[in-house]
């Protein structure tokens, strides 16, 4: 039959890693396209980031694609997988869970309330909640982290951010 596959292997080459640096290169190049036409302000962040991101993703993808794996020397720092041989199940998949609610909280609130209160309040109730740090601890590297966050990107950069879900919903934008 002409629609039968000759060579059924073909498609058992195709590992996980290909497809996420596939992925990956397609997500960037659509990162950096769709800001082509913005003013030059706001395509820095998408450009400056997204450029090299895809460059850096081609090159995985080549890499991937020949087959290229990193050495493992015996010294080689600890990642993942030899971490997962040491920690009981139930407590990484605790801890995966709880690393990524932090990130869907983060951008949840960056949609819901937008960047500029997003910053001081995650960073402030990540240290305040999950690390358990105290109150004056807590208060100034959340004040840190605003005014770092705020002199570079509004005041250096002139990054405009827009404002969050909420307000529009308010009506004050």
């Amino acid at each position: 039959m002409p629609g039968d596959i000759k060579n059924p292997t073909m498609f058992t080459k195709i590992k996980p890693q290909i497809i996420l640096s596939i992925i990956l290169v397609a997500f960037f190049a659509v990162f950096a396209y769709t800001a082509k036409d913005w003013r030059l302000q706001a395509r820095l962040y998408p450009w400056a980031i997204g450029i090299p991101m895809l460059v850096l993703a081609l090159v995985q993808l080549v890499l991937d694609l020949r087959g290229i794996e990193p050495t493992k020397s015996p010294d080689a720092a600890p990642v993942d997988v030899q971490f997962a041989a040491r920690v009981d199940p139930v407590v990484a998949r605790r801890r995966t869970i709880n690393m990524f609610a932090w990130i869907v909280g983060y951008i949840i609130s960056i949609w819901l309330i937008g960047f500029f209160y997003s910053v001081p309040l995650l960073v402030f109730l990540y240290l305040k909640v999950q690390s358990r740090e105290r109150w004056p601890l807590s208060i100034a590297l959340t004040a840190v982290a605003w005014i770092f966050f705020w002199a570079l990107f509004d005041r250096l950069l002139h990054l405009p951010f827009p404002q969050g879900q909420l307000f529009a919903w308010l009506g004050m934008e």
